[in-house]
């Protein structure tokens, strides 16, 4: 029999997160987004949950208690406000290429000021069907982006970025404020040959933090419409009881529950070491994107008028939603990775000789 539970501590650290989520950062959401950070209150209480280092080997500085610890986390966050994670979590989205980098004290120093809070280490997915990057397009602005990992194919390359950034309107995640930097100013630091498939594990493990995203802001979206839609009456009834609606809110909550199934199931693969990882977290992101977009789109319907308004979080978590779809390269780079591989994944319920 299967057993789809959360062990007690990380059940017990939901819990902790799901309180502080819904007394401090969903109530400060909007002015958060104003004011372009999280107040410092709220990032001193991330210290104590160990945001940064949750996901980090010990050998980095971390805390090492695994990808399944880390994305429950995020989900659990983002419910309450998404907006401030990509710049209070570092190194983030990075973290499986700091992990996979063969320079081991070149990855120790880079995740050492990253863990201290004072630089940001960006990730860039290179689809090589594709043109080539001039830069980070869009990189959390507190502290300021300095390094950057690019991946393409199984190679690997890290570079310092120069000083010169240029502030970007952030069209999501507004509470992380938003710069672009140049390539043409960055220092290479070193460039590596990964062995086959490694760097679809390192992408999936960037699409694996945007999952977790995902599925906290579309449970958060799917919340507020269930809360809506039953007290809204039309024609007599709640929204909600008018049956192509009913129907519509089924579905949103079963692909929602089987999109953070299929996270957790794909966090728990990089903390077993399975060699197919990567490929089990990109099939996760599509899914997680997939449900955080309709929901957050039924939301807005729903609302009507009302959902495209700033008096509702509805299209703050919409444009949330749509924008962790365009992240670590996109639907197309995430299918170009499941279609290199699909062939070599043995099938997890076949034999070992399968």
């Amino acid at each position: 029999m299967s057993e789809f539970a959360l062990p007690d501590e990380l059940e017990q650290l939901r819990g902790e997160a799901a309180r502080f989520a819904g007394q401090q950062l969903a109530p400060a959401a909007r002015a958060a987004e104003r004011a372009g950070r999280w107040p410092e209150p709220a990032l001193h209480v991330l210290e104590k949950f160990a945001l940064r280092e949750l996901d980090v080997p010990s050998e980095l500085g971390g805390v090492d208690a695994g990808c399944l610890a880390k994305v429950v986390l995020l989900e659990t966050l983002a419910g309450g406000d998404a907006g401030g994670l990509p710049a209070a979590d570092q190194p983030g989205m990075a973290a499986g290429a700091l992990a996979a980098c063969p320079d081991r004290e070149l990855a120790r120093k880079v995740a050492a000021e990253c863990l201290a809070g004072t630089a940001q280490l960006a990730f860039v997915a290179v689809d090589p069907e594709g043109p080539p990057p001039h830069g980070v397009a869009w990189a959390p602005g507190w502290p300021p982006p300095r390094f950057a990992f690019v991946s393409e194919r199984d190679s690997l390359r890290l570079l310092e970025l120069g000083a010169r950034l240029e502030p970007v309107r952030a069209l999501a995640f507004g509470a992380s404020g938003g710069v672009a930097a140049p390539f043409a100013e960055a220092r290479p630091l070193g460039e590596w040959r990964l062995p086959p498939h490694h760097g679809v594990g390192v992408r999936g493990r960037a699409r694996l933090w945007c999952a977790a995203v995902a599925v906290g802001v579309a449970q958060a979206a799917f919340d507020a419409t269930i809360a809506y839609a039953s007290d809204r009456i039309v024609f007599g009834k709640p929204v909600a009881h008018h049956q192509g609606n009913a129907f519509e809110l089924a579905v949103a909550a079963t692909n929602l529950h089987g999109a953070r199934l299929a996270l957790r199931d794909a966090a728990a693969s990089f903390d077993r070491g399975v060699a197919d990882a990567g490929f089990w977290a990109t099939q996760a992101w599509l899914s997680a994107c997939e449900a955080a977009v309709s929901v957050t789109d039924l939301g807005v319907q729903l609302l009507g008028g009302h959902g495209f308004l700033v008096d509702h979080l509805a299209e703050k978590r919409f444009r949330e939603a749509r924008m962790l779809a365009l992240l670590a390269g996109g639907r197309d780079l995430a299918e170009a990775d499941l279609a290199d591989t699909v062939l070599e994944v043995r099938d997890a319920f076949a034999g070992e000789g399968a």
